[in-house]
């Protein structure tokens, strides 16, 4: 007769031991939110036995069941992440994830709104009157300072002091502390914060808004455009904008930020101008566009 197995489920283990630990960690509530519904998605696939009973390739049969490569990447992090705790626990003996190779996913890499395109992005943010203009200062806070969607929704009075924290979303590297830029500072004076929060919708909310005026770009975008301008137009140090951006490596930084014909094609192709000429041309479009965000903050 076959033996009971005794070892606790996927499911049990998650919700006594595994959700709880992650919930003492202090994370923020967007995060464990997603942690729930990546345990969802688990059970409701009926993914769910005896810890002991996973083995490598049960696992990555069920990763390659998942259709979208980032959705399994998400997956594979979160299983390995569940099993490495109860290994640690001593519940299980190895963790089956440990060998499985990491799952690859090509990601559609952002791009910068041009200058042309900033103008207009902001000229039409000014003249829409049904818009609230909480989220218009949504927009404009992304822009100026580079934070990921979720980061700016997550800013609250707590985080800004002297400098701004930024409460990162990604990983654990991109909790940081930027700059209180002067224009920053007189928008963030100019929100009446509610409960605590200065942006206080949905990601649902964001997104849509966004979709208003940048209809060719991704709201990501304007977090690529931040980063672009910082090394092309103000030509800070590397490094720096890698820790403003919340990024784990200067590589990224440079792979990513490094495109100033995105701001502006016509001048970047123009040979009979000298860097410093068109540095300056980049310089005044970059202060005309803080002078369109001034009018929508007065």
């Amino acid at each position: 007769r076959k033996k009971k197995n005794k070892c606790i489920t996927l499911s049990k283990f998650f919700t006594e031991s595994y959700f709880p630990y992650k919930k003492a960690d202090g994370l923020a509530e967007r995060t464990l939110k997603g942690i729930r519904y990546n345990y969802s998605f688990i059970v409701k696939s009926g993914f769910d036995k005896s810890l002991n009973e996973y083995t490598s390739l049960d696992i990555t049969n069920f990763l390659y069941s998942i259709p979208h490569t980032r959705k399994r990447q998400i997956i594979q992090g979160w299983l390995n992440n569940l099993f490495t705790y109860a290994q640690t626990l001593g519940v299980i003996e190895k963790n089956p994830c440990s060998c499985i190779a990491p799952t690859k996913h090509d990601g559609v890499e952002g791009t910068s709104f041009s200058f042309e395109e900033q103008k207009r992005f902001f000229i039409d943010l000014r003249d829409d009157l049904k818009t609230p203009y909480i989220r218009k200062c949504y927009l404009i806070f992304v822009y100026l300072t580079g934070t990921r969607r979720n980061e700016a929704l997550d800013l609250t009075t707590d985080d800004v002091q002297r400098v701004l924290h930024i409460k990162g979303t990604k990983t654990d590297g991109s909790d940081r502390y930027i700059p209180l830029f002067s224009l920053v500072e007189k928008l963030l004076k100019s929100i009446t914060p509610q409960a605590g929060r200065y942006f206080p919708f949905t990601e649902k909310i964001a997104d849509a808004t966004f979709k208003k005026y940048g209809k060719s770009h991704k709201l990501h975008d304007l977090r690529h455009t931040f980063g672009t301008i910082q090394i092309c137009v103000n030509k800070l140090d590397v490094k720096t904008v890698s820790l403003y951006m919340g990024h784990s490596n200067v590589q990224t930084t440079l792979k990513t930020y490094t495109h100033p014909e995105q701001l502006n094609r016509e001048i970047f192709l123009d040979g009979s101008l000298t860097e410093d000429e068109k540095n300056e041309h980049l310089r005044q479009e970059y202060a005309e566009i803080l002078g369109l965000i001034e009018t929508i903050l007065s």
